[in-house]
């Protein structure tokens, strides 16, 4: 009987530990892993709906794919704490969503680690109902990139239970750098609302490396900075499709804070900016624009030129996001901008016979520059 009771006890152990996360095993290299921290940092607004934030606690980072086939897909997503009944443990989980559209968006963490060691990753996330398909993973990149594209990402399996925690989680061995990130990612195939993905609970186990705390984010060195010799757009993604939102001049330097698949991540006068590997140089030295609004450059002015909208976008009487809206103007719309507003970040257009005001960022010059146009308005 006893022998019986024994085997019993036995085989009850191994049924919870067949359940018990990996993530629950060891150190938590991870800082702030259930996403409990009360400072969160602006990765991004929408620009056509300041209200819509996109926010990354203390220690994470964060990031959104924009844009499809069709206007509700990849919609600028929200992303803040939530303090609600939706959190598996603590105060806090933290709350990505974009109801009536769909999202694709990630939060992100690097650690130290020692190399070539093993490491495991993952987290909790409970997918609200009516959520259009929308499934989660989490992703470990072993060399410590922060592109979710990168080709070295290992990632779990997809996960997508309507209205319950799931455990997202996946082994690998840490690459030759020290560093590795971790990745929790969300995305959706159809729009609904309410659409959230609620993140719990963090982990990712490993070794700790050398010179860094445990759970500490890899600092960039202050004094990386980054510099051209030709002028270089700044966008605000690391690709061509993303938005420009500015210029980079020969002997300006800008303090270098991230890369990602042949991008580089700047402190551009505030705003996070990505400019192309291709044309910059990265060197020690000291910053020498900081704060404030860049200065236009020198270009040619030009009294009109083509503009190919990216994203569905509101046109407005004025240049900002509290006048009437007069129109909405499809994505992939090319329209003709015959002026600007000071800072560029607004261009005057014809649309079906109105004259209104457009976000520049969300779209792309097809000829000539956008601050060669006269200042309007």
């Amino acid at each position: 009987m006893r022998t019986r009771s024994f085997l019993l006890a036995l085989g009850l152990l191994a049924m919870l530990a067949a359940v018990v996360p990996v993530g629950a095993q060891g150190t938590n290299l991870l800082q702030d892993p259930s996403l409990e921290g009360e400072v969160y940092s602006r990765v991004s607004a929408d620009p056509n709906d300041p209200a819509t934030t996109f926010n990354a606690p203390t220690y994470w980072w964060g990031g959104f794919i924009l844009g499809g086939d069709a206007p509700w897909k990849n919609v600028h997503p929200n992303g803040f704490p939530h303090t609600g009944g939706i959190k598996r443990s603590g105060g806090r989980s933290y709350h990505m969503s974009r109801g009536g559209g769909t999202f694709t968006a990630w939060l992100l963490q690097q650690v130290s680690v020692a190399p070539n060691t093993d490491v495991q990753g993952g987290a909790w996330a409970l997918i609200e109902h009516n959520s259009g398909g929308s499934v989660v993973r989490a992703g470990i990149d072993p060399n410590g990139g922060t592109d979710p594209n990168g080709p070295g990402v290992v990632w779990s399996e997809w996960a997508g239970a309507l209205y319950q925690w799931n455990l997202v989680q996946v082994t690998t061995r840490a690459g030759t750098t020290g560093v590795v990130t971790l990745f929790l990612y969300a995305t959706q195939s159809q729009p609904s609302n309410p659409n959230g993905v609620y993140w719990d609970d963090a982990f990712l186990n490993g070794t700790p490396g050398a010179g860094l705390p445990i759970g500490g984010q890899p600092d960039q060195p202050s004094t990386r900075i980054v510099t051209t010799t030709e002028r270089v757009n700044v966008r605000n993604g690391p690709g061509l499709s993303a938005a420009r939102i500015g210029t980079l001049r020969p002997g300006d330097a800008y303090t270098l804070t991230g890369e990602a698949d042949g991008w580089y991540r700047i402190d551009f006068n505030g705003q996070v900016g990505w400019v192309s590997a291709i044309f910059v140089t990265v060197s020690e030295g000291q910053p020498t624009v900081a704060g404030g609004a860049p200065p236009a450059p020198s270009v040619p002015s030009i009294s009109s030129l083509r503009f190919l909208v990216d994203y569905t976008l509101r046109m407005r009487a004025a240049p900002d996001t509290t006048s009437a809206i007069l129109a909405s103007i499809p994505h992939n719309t090319v329209v003709t901008a015959t002026g600007r507003s000071a800072d560029g970040l607004w261009l005057q257009i014809t649309y079906q016979g109105q004259t209104g005001w457009i976000a520049s960022r969300y779209g792309r010059a097809q000829s000539g520059d956008i601050l060669g146009l006269p200042v309007a308005g």
